[in-house]
This record gives C-alpha cells, structure tokens and sequence, in this order.
C-alpha cells in the first residue's frame, strides 16, 4: 500500500480511536501492542518503531471490534475495513 494512503488511513482511525474514547499511545516496547482496559478506560499500545502499515493494520482490528455505526467512516476507511481486516 503507497505510504501517503496509509497514513491516511492512519489518521482517520487514530480520530475514530479518539471519538471511541479510546487513548493512543505509541512507545517502545518489545511487545507489538494491542488494545487493553485499564480502570474501565480503553487504551491502545503500539510499539512506536513498528512499521505504519503494522500500525495501520492492528489499530483497525481492535477499532473493528468496536460498534462503528455511528460514526463516519471515509469510504476508502470502510473499504479498508471490510476488506483488509
């Protein structure tokens, strides 16, 4: 996937992350990350040296899991979506 669509993409799921309440961390770590609960709160870990399109990938599974019809999703996001994950 060309890099400018990842980001893209990247960008409009760290929105939806935030309009899900669910925080973003990106730091070094060894583990790759995923998404945990932490005093009934959402958060999201990623490994900040992994690679955009890991990044891209694994935020979108964990934002899949969550109801997303009310929420605006781009058409190329829903694609994304629907298709990749």
């Amino acid at each position: 996937m060309a890099a400018n669509k990842v980001d893209t993409l990247l960008a409009e799921l760290e929105e939806v992350a935030a309009q899900l309440d669910i925080r973003l961390r990106y730091e070094v770590t060894r583990a790759k990350g995923g998404l945990c609960q932490v005093d009934g709160k959402f958060m999201f870990i990623l490994d900040r040296k992994a690679a955009k399109d890991y990044r891209l990938l694994m935020l979108a599974r964990a934002i899949k899991s969550f109801d997303l019809s009310n929420i605006y999703l781009s058409p190329k996001l829903r694609e994304y979506l629907d298709e990749e994950v």
